[in-house]
């Protein structure tokens, strides 16, 4: 599956749970570095969701980690998902579902004060 494939197929299930608002940066060379390729937004859950889509074998690049780590040290929702996630992003784009959370390798050391 490529990102693109998999990036549809997230966008059609968060569409099916009520995540009204989906925004996407179309060209990524006019945007800065490392911005998540998707936003979604549920108004009735009162949540923002922030996610970057990878392949299950794409890499994630310096500055997509930092952007991730920032968000969620900033106490918003952020996710790296792949395929093999789906199970998880099914239950987390649930209006009631998880809190989205960072693979425990990309969670930041580190906190506000």
């Amino acid at each position: 599956m490529t990102e693109e494939q998999f990036r549809r197929q997230v966008r059609q299930i968060a569409a099916m749970r009520g995540w009204t608002l989906a925004y996407h940066t179309h060209n990524s060379q006019r945007s800065d570095a490392g911005w998540p390729d998707e936003v979604f937004g549920h108004p009735h859950a009162g949540r923002v969701l922030f996610v970057e889509l990878k392949t299950d074998k794409g890499r994630i690049r310096p500055a997509q980690r930092e952007w991730l780590q920032h968000l969620a040290i900033c106490g918003l929702e952020a996710a790296l998902w792949r395929p093999r996630d789906m199970r998880l992003i099914v239950d987390t784009l649930a209006p009631n579902g998880p809190r989205a959370e960072l693979p425990e390798d990309l969670r930041p050391k580190r906190t506000l004060p």
